[in-house]
C-alpha cells in the first residue's frame, strides 16, 4: 500500500510464522520460520516507487533497501508482519534525490515502452514516449524509440524528423544512421520502368511498357503517376459489334493521383484515369492500426485491360471495394478483401456485373534467410449479369466474356539475398479452379542493386488466365528499372 505521506508492506501467512527483523543502513532483513512459497515480489519497487528501491528474497528471507531518508516500523502478529514506511518532514528529498527519482520514472516509462512495442502495442507505446519527450526533449534513447515507432506505424516522415533529432543529440551513431538510411532508401522519391512479355496460349502476345514513379510535394502529400502501353498482336479479336478479325496494335493509359497521408494514421488517394475513349476517376481511403490495414473505395470509368476485348475496344470498369489486412502475429498474416465490379467498352458502360472476394492466409516458415511461408489463397469472381448479343449474321455472341472463377491456390514462397545486393525470391504452387480448369503455377525474379539509387529485377511465372474464362496457360518474362533520387 502507498499513499502520499507514508507507505506499507506486509506478509502473511495462512498459519503461525515466526519473523525475525534487522536493520542495516538502508536494507532492512525480514526472515521467517517457513518458505516464502510462489509469492512474487518483484514489483515491489515499481509499487512503493520512492519508498524502496529495491529487494531482494530468497527462500525464507526478504531484504527491502529503502530509498534515503525513509524510517521503518516493523509491527509482527501471529501469521507474519508488516512495516509501516515513512518519511518525517526534515528527513525530506533533496533535489538530488528528487531528481534521481524523476529519472528512475523516466527509465522505468521508458522500458514500458519498449516492452508494448514488443507485444505489437505501438500507438501507446508512441503515446508514451512522447509524454516522456515532453519531459526531457533531450532524450536520444526516447526519441529513437519513437522513430521506430512511427515507422512501425507507417508515419515515415515523421520517423525521420525522429532520427534527425536523435542524430543531432547522439551524431555518428550507426544504429540511428541505418535506421534513417533503409527509411529514406523504401520512401524515396523514385521513377520506375517495367517492360513485360505477356504470352496466352492459342490467343494474344502482348509487349507491355509501364513507366511510374512517385514524387514527395511536401505537408505529407505524394503525387505517384503510372503510364502503360501494350502492344497487342492476335490473330482472332471479338469486336463489339461481333465481328472476329485479326488485331495489330497498340493501347495505353494514364493514372496520375494524390496520395495524403492524415496525422491519425489514415491516408487518402485521389486518382485520376485516362485512356482513349475513357476517362475517370477514383478515391480511396486507408486506416491502419498497430498490426491492421483497412482500405475502401471506389472507381468510375477506371480503364480496363483485363480482357483482350477491353485492350481493343476501350474497356473500363466501374467498381466499389472493401480490403483488410492483419498481422495475426509473429508468423501468421491474413488479408481479405471483397468488390463489386461493372465491365463495360467505350460504348457500352454496362457489358458484365460481378462480385470478387479475395483473401490469404501465410504462415511464416523460418524468419531467417532463406525467408520461407507457405499461403492459401483465393481468388473468386461471381458473374451474375453478362450480356450477349446477336452479330449481322444473327450469331449470338459475348460482347465482354467475363467469366465466373474460384481458385483456390496453395502456394510456398522463399527468398534471400545471394549477396549483399543480390536478392531471389521463389514461389511455387497449384491452383485448383471449382469452376474451371487447375494447374501449376510458378514464378522467379532476381534483384539486383548495382548503386544506392538504382535497382534491377528480372523475372520469369507461369499462371492459367482464369480472369479470361479461358483457362489458357499464360507464360510471362519481365524486367524492372527503379531510379531513387
Amino acid at each position: 500500500m502507498r499513499e502520499d505521506h507514508a507507505a506499507r508492506f506486509a506478509l502473511h501467512w495462512p498459519g503461525p510464522v515466526a519473523t525475525e527483523t534487522q536493520r542495516d543502513g538502508r536494507e532492512l532483513v525480514l526472515r521467517f520460520d517457513r518458505p516464502l512459497g510462489d509469492v512474487a515480489l518483484d514489483r515491489v519497487p515499481e509499487r512503493l516507487e520512492s519508498w524502496v528501491d529495491n529487494i531482494l528474497y530468497g527462500y525464507d528471507s526478504v531484504v527491502l533497501v529503502l530509498a534515503s531518508g525513509v524510517e521503518a516500523t516493523v509491527a509482527t502478529d501471529r501469521n507474519g508482519l508488516s512495516v509501516a514506511l515513512t518519511r518525517p518532514p526534515a528527513a525530506a528529498p533533496s533535489r538530488e534525490a528528487q531528481a534521481a527519482d524523476r529519472a528512475a520514472r523516466r527509465r522505468l516509462d521508458y522500458f514500458r515502452a519498449l516492452a508494448l512495442m514488443e507485444g505489437g502495442d505501438v500507438r501507446p507505446a508512441r503515446s508514451l514516449l512522447r509524454d516522456l519527450l515532453e519531459q526531457d526533449p533531450n532524450d536520444a534513447q526516447s526519441i529513437a524509440l519513437l522513430a521506430q515507432a512511427e515507422e512501425r506505424l507507417g508515419r515515415w516522415r515523421e520517423a525521420v524528423r525522429a532520427y534527425d533529432t536523435a542524430l543531432e543529440l547522439t551524431p555518428d551513431e550507426p544504429s540511428l544512421i541505418q535506421g534513417k538510411a533503409l527509411l529514406l532508401h523504401e520512401n524515396a522519391d523514385r521513377s520506375r520502368l517495367d517492360l513485360d512479355w505477356q504470352k496466352v496460349r492459342n490467343a494474344d502476345m502482348q509487349r507491355i511498357a509501364r513507366f511510374s514513379g512517385v514524387q514527395d510535394l511536401g505537408r505529407s502529400t505524394a503525387f505517384t503517376w503510372s503510364l502503360e502501353r501494350r502492344d497487342v498482336d492476335v490473330d482472332a479479336a471479338r469486336r463489339e459489334d461481333g465481328r472476329l478479325e485479326p488485331f495489330h496494335g497498340a493501347r495505353s493509359r494514364l493514372e496520375a493521383a494524390l496520395v495524403h497521408d492524415w496525422p491519425e494514421l489514415e491516408r487518402s488517394t485521389l486518382a485520376l484515369y485516362a485512356a482513349p475513349q475513357t476517362l475517370g476517376a477514383g478515391y480511396t481511403h486507408g486506416w491502419r492500426g498497430d498490426e491492421t490495414e483497412t482500405r475502401a473505395g471506389f472507381a468510375w470509368s477506371e480503364p480496363s485491360f483485363a480482357f483482350l476485348e477491353g485492350i481493343v475496344d476501350g474497356g473500363r470498369r466501374d467498381r466499389l471495394f472493401f480490403q483488410h489486412e492483419d498481422r495475426l502475429s509473429d508468423r501468421w498474416f491474413l488479408s481479405l478483401g471483397a468488390g463489386y465490379n461493372r465491365y463495360g467498352l467505350a460504348g457500352d458502360a454496362d457489358l458484365a456485373r460481378s462480385a470478387t472476394v479475395e483473401g490469404s492466409l501465410r504462415y511464416t516458415l523460418n524468419a531467417a534467410g532463406p525467408l520461407a511461408s507457405v499461403a492459401y489463397v483465393l481468388d473468386a469472381e461471381y458473374v451474375a449479369h453478362r450480356e450477349e448479343r446477336q452479330d449481322a449474321l444473327g450469331q449470338p455472341y459475348v460482347p465482354l466474356p467475363a467469366a465466373t472463377r474460384e481458385v483456390h491456390a496453395l502456394q510456398l514462397n522463399a527468398e534471400d539475398y545471394l549477396t549483399d545486393y543480390v536478392r531471389y525470391a521463389l514461389q511455387v504452387g497449384y491452383a485448383y479452379d471449382r469452376r474451371g480448369r487447375s494447374g501449376p503455377q510458378g514464378a522467379i525474379s532476381l534483384g539486383w542493386e548495382p548503386a544506392d539509387n538504382l535497382e534491377l529485377n528480372f523475372r520469369a511465372s507461369h499462371a492459367r488466365s482464369t480472369a479470361r474464362g479461358t483457362a489458357s496457360a499464360v507464360n510471362s518474362a519481365g524486367v524492372t528499372l527503379v531510379w531513387r533520387y
